[in-house]
């Protein structure tokens, strides 16, 4: 049985939320598509309160980010998701935190979507 839900995240340089569809494959997460979402309906659907827990890789044909193209992610220390263009720097929509020298990884990941 395949087990897909969606993961809110914000685009880095708009704020513009968007909705990651997640797919889990061999105990791992993987990203499918994106699609742009605007918040209320997010709530709605009960977007906001996905969680999950373990790697978050992305497939080859995960389109990126709707809002602006990017493929990449930032893990905040907040808990959640914003897109990144890969650059040494980038920033997190939901609580501001600015990243400077940005390494990439999401090998383990508690990602939540609430707050929103």
């Amino acid at each position: 049985m395949l087990e897909a839900n969606v993961v809110l995240a914000k685009c880095g340089k708009t704020g513009r939320t968007f909705g990651i569809r997640i797919e889990k494959r061999n105990n791992d997460w993987v990203c499918t598509w994106a699609f742009p979402i605007d918040e209320a309906k997010a709530k709605r659907e009960g977007f906001n309160a996905t969680k999950i827990t373990g790697s978050l890789s992305l497939l080859p044909e995960y389109p990126g980010c709707p809002h602006c193209q990017a493929r990449e992610r930032i893990y905040c220390r907040c808990g959640k998701m914003s897109c990144w263009d890969g650059s040494k720097s980038g920033r997190c929509h939901h609580c501001n935190t600015t990243y400077s020298n940005v390494e990439y990884s999401m090998e383990a990941v508690e990602v939540g979507a609430g707050g929103h």
